[in-house]
């Protein structure tokens, strides 16, 4: 990971740096929100990335990115995060509109202060040992999806739609990333 983002910060001086910030959402419609079943369909989890865009031939660009997302909304003595590196490819469709394609690793940490929760068991609260340490996983997503330019071709708005798992249909998890860009 460390030689990945060494690799885009080098690269992004030599071409077009490229800023997003949005919003990530994982577990789109699996993450259960409420006591009466409705699921996550949209959650303000703040992302910011930098990347850049590096030719391959006419119409196809690399466009590496390395992201952040945090998650506001959890309980006390806990911090979760994700660390994103993307390694999407972009065909241009019109000179307003590019489909996007790749794929992008996750690193999602969860964050312990230790000490113990009191969380929420339905009907009554019951205490739960806070993790102690960082925790982190690491998973790789197929990602598709599509941007828009509006003028002058400096800012865009981006979604990315990322299947977890794609070749498990019982396990496989969706996320979206929206994001707006500038380059």
């Amino acid at each position: 990971m460390k030689f990945l983002f060494l690799l885009v910060l080098t690269v992004l001086p030599a071409h077009a740096v490229m800023l997003s910030a949005g919003s990530y959402v994982p577990y789109f419609n699996q993450a259960q929100t409420s006591n009466s079943g409705s699921q996550q369909t949209f959650a303000i989890n703040p992302y910011f990335g930098i990347g850049t865009q590096l030719p391959i031939t006419g119409l196809t660009y690399f466009m590496p990115e390395f992201g952040y997302a945090y998650y506001p909304n959890i309980a006390s003595k806990l911090r979760k995060d994700t660390i994103f590196l993307h390694y999407n490819f972009a065909y241009v469709i019109t000179d307003k509109f590019i489909a996007r394609y790749g794929l992008t690793n996750h690193w999602y940490r969860l964050l312990g202060e230790g000490g113990n929760l009191s969380l929420n068991n339905g009907n009554s609260r019951l205490t739960f040992p806070a993790p102690d340490k960082t925790v982190t996983s690491h998973f790789t997503t197929l990602n598709v999806g599509a941007e828009y330019f509006f003028s002058a071709k400096k800012y865009s708005l981006r979604f990315d739609f990322e299947i977890m798992n794609p070749k498990q249909l019982d396990d496989r998890g969706y996320n979206y990333l929206l994001t707006v860009n500038i380059y």
